[in-house]
């Protein structure tokens, strides 16, 4: 009789290890981005679009901020956050990494120029 009870609680100890484990196991996501975080990411043509040059506005073209060694690029400012997420996206957040602590900010500005948004 106490063998059964012995097992009997080893089981629910078991159980409940398990119960546990699995209630708070967070699995980490394995990220394989195409580009390193300073890469420069090519907009499509959509996103540089422009007409005037208040359509254009200067954001970073990397994953990395141009005060942390990252690029500078003129994008049509109603595309700004897809531009982003396609950083994102290929790249990943700027906070998954240690970026280089190189200042790169210009003091150029957007314009448009043939329809497309340039820094000049």
């Amino acid at each position: 009789m106490k063998k059964i009870i012995i097992l009997i609680l080893i089981v629910i100890v078991t159980v409940g290890v398990i119960v546990l484990i699995q209630e708070f196991y967070i699995p980490q996501k394995e990220t394989n981005y195409k580009y390193s975080p300073t890469d420069f990411i090519e907009p499509t043509d959509r996103f540089i679009f422009c007409y005037i040059d208040d359509d254009c506005l200067k954001v970073k073209g990397s994953a990395c901020p141009p005060e942390s060694g990252g690029f500078e690029i003129c994008v049509n400012k109603d595309f700004m956050q897809e531009y982003n997420t396609m950083i994102e996206d290929l790249a990943g957040k700027h906070w998954e990494f240690s970026c280089p602590e190189i200042y790169l900010v210009s003091d150029k500005t957007c314009g448009c120029v043939d329809n497309k948004c340039i820094l000049m």
